[in-house]
């Protein structure tokens, strides 16, 4: 009996908060040796007015300079229409550029958030055709 589980690593992405007006606080990923990760940001509770962006950047090195994952960003996420939703953002893993980050920040007023991101070879049989190079799913 296979379990998803056994094929792809779960790791932190964005520290859960209640949301201050703050860039997200993001931990890096190391994606080595993997060659897809889906970053799943989860909202919560948003105050009126409030907006959340979210992008991906990678690196060479967890301390070094970091550059957007080109289609790889939430259309801004307001309040009215994306509180307490799961967002997910799939991305091909740069084997010259594994550490990845989520970028992001929380506008106007509170809006809960957390991420975590799952690592998997991506390799396996899907039931319709492959995911595409990036992919952001609302």
């Amino acid at each position: 009996m296979d379990y998803l589980l056994q094929n792809c690593k779960v790791v932190p992405a964005v520290v859960p908060t209640a949301g201050t007006v703050a860039a997200m606080t993001a931990t890096v990923v190391n994606a080595t040796g993997f060659s897809r990760a889906l970053f799943v940001v989860a909202t919560g509770a948003a105050a009126t007015g409030a907006t959340l962006d979210a992008k991906i950047q990678k690196s060479s090195a967890s301390g070094g300079t970091y550059s957007d994952v080109t289609g790889a960003a939430l259309t801004q996420v307001t309040a009215a229409a994306g509180a307490s939703k799961v967002y997910g953002i799939d991305v091909t893993v740069d084997p010259a550029k594994p550490f990845m980050k989520v970028v992001g920040a929380v506008a106007t007023d509170t809006f809960a958030n957390g991420s975590v991101c799952i690592l998997y070879s991506g390799s396996g049989s899907y039931p319709n055709a492959a995911p595409a190079t990036e992919a952001v799913l609302a």
